[in-house]
């Protein structure tokens, strides 16, 4: 069994050290970029910056009310170390908003009027009659 590990390790080694050797060779030789890598990876740059900074815009939010559930010095090391993380990432802050929209009102119940039962009724026709 030990003879078979040996085996499997001087291959890996092997293998390992191929990679070296051909990885040496290219950044040696320092071939330029394809032109199609770099327009795909500009493309692919844009449209993440997008999408996470659309992802921070809709987070910030949520993320500002978890923070006021704890001690003030907490909540502060708390965004202090989320806006670095963004910083790192190259994600701006969202822009807040011109413009805030009034919450729509809730439309009244249907339960909300008054209604009277059967009996009720009855009784109060039957107290009109004898009067």
């Amino acid at each position: 069994m030990t003879a078979v590990l040996d085996q499997v390790k001087d291959v890996a080694y092997a293998a390992v050290g191929v990679n070296l050797l051909v990885t040496d060779a290219i950044v040696g030789r320092e071939l330029p970029t394809p032109e199609f890598v770099v327009e795909h990876s500009a493309i692919a740059r844009k449209q993440a910056t997008e999408a996470l900074t659309d992802f921070r815009a809709r987070t910030e939010p949520q993320a500002m009310k978890f923070e006021g559930r704890f001690p003030e010095q907490v909540a502060d090391v708390m965004a202090t170390n989320r806006s670095k993380a963004w910083s790192f990432i190259g994600i701006n802050a969202p822009k807040a908003k011109s413009t805030t929209k009034a919450a729509p009102k809730a439309a009244p119940k249907a339960s909300a009027k008054k209604t009277t039962s059967a009996k009720k009724t009855a009784t109060k026709k039957t107290a009109s009659k004898k009067a």
